[in-house]
């Protein structure tokens, strides 16, 4: 019987799982959320590091219901992200727009099936068409739904967007963000379309979530031909619980998530923490970027 043994703040690991720090492509990558604090520099530095494979810019934080759109990139300079994500682009780099948020501080919904569709319009029109839009004329690499309020017309938005990417000539990413609890709040419905390229797994904020049994229910519960990433927090003050320390990640996270078939990379809670900690550099070379996150046909 094997022996368990707890670290950090909720996770269970055999103390017999092997040791791994091979540097070889596979298909992993790091992505980032950007856009919160502004002591984390411009978008382009982010990604001159060459650490990340994608960054999502967080977040767009009102819509639905009647609402204005409304989007923060706490204290950046809206104008001048348009050139900056172009940066990004040219070097590879996917940047992604995560709408939602926290309940708490942002007013998000849907109220039907109509008004998912002109979210739908809107969001291609002005963040995936390249016309001119609120942060300028960008052509983004796709939508994440970063959802924690209700259940209702999710799964409308994430549908009608296909429709998008599949009659625009013009192929965008659609990712699920959901916390790790299952069954699945909030996005159980939108998820089981089927139609999510990755699922970004929040696997921190969350007390009730033992690392290694939810990553396995989620391996099994992802759609085909999704890639699940791994949540986590950049260093111990960037969340309330589930820090997990980097070099436990490389011993012992990484050598057990990467056994997926699907599994696809890590996604860090936030730029400006990881700057502080190099969390992302020192999993780097566990985590490589190569084809992360390649279209889907």
């Amino acid at each position: 019987m094997m022996e368990c043994k707890r670290i950090g703040f909720d996770i269970c690991l055999s103390s017999l799982f092997s040791f791994s720090t091979s540097s070889s492509l596979d298909n992993g990558g790091i992505g980032v959320y950007w856009g919160q604090d502004i002591r984390e520099g411009k978008l382009n530095t982010t990604c001159d590091t060459g650490n990340y494979a994608v960054v999502l810019l967080a977040y767009l934080r009102q819509f639905g219901d009647g609402r204005n759109p409304f989007w923060d990139f706490i204290g950046h300079d809206d104008g001048v992200v348009a050139s900056q994500i172009k940066h990004c682009q040219a070097k590879g780099v996917k940047v992604f727009l995560s709408i939602g948020g926290p309940i708490t501080f942002y007013e998000y919904s849907l109220n039907s099936t109509e008004d998912a569709k002109r979210f739908a319009n809107y969001l291609y029109t002005r963040f995936l068409s390249g016309r001119f839009g609120p942060i300028g004329r960008v052509e983004l690499d796709g939508i994440e739904f970063h959802i924690r309020a209700t259940e209702d017309h999710w799964d409308d938005l994430v549908k009608e967007l296909d429709f998008f990417r599949r009659t625009k000539g013009r192929y965008f990413h659609l990712v699920a963000a959901p916390r790790c609890q299952i069954p699945v709040h909030n996005l159980g419905k939108a998820i089981a379309t089927k139609l999510f390229d990755h699922i970004f797994v929040q696997f921190y904020n969350d007390p009730s979530c033992e690392l290694f049994l939810s990553w396995d229910k989620w391996v099994n519960l992802a759609p085909p031909n999704s890639n699940i990433f791994l949540g986590l927090l950049s260093s111990i003050t960037a969340g309330a619980t589930g820090y997990v320390r980097p070099h436990i990640v490389n011993r012992e996270v990484l050598p057990h998530v990467k056994k997926a078939s699907n599994y696809g990379g890590v996604i860090l809670w936030n730029r400006y923490r990881d700057i502080v900690w190099n969390f992302s550099g020192k999993i780097l070379p566990n985590v490589p970027k190569s084809i992360l996150l390649s279209s889907v046909s």
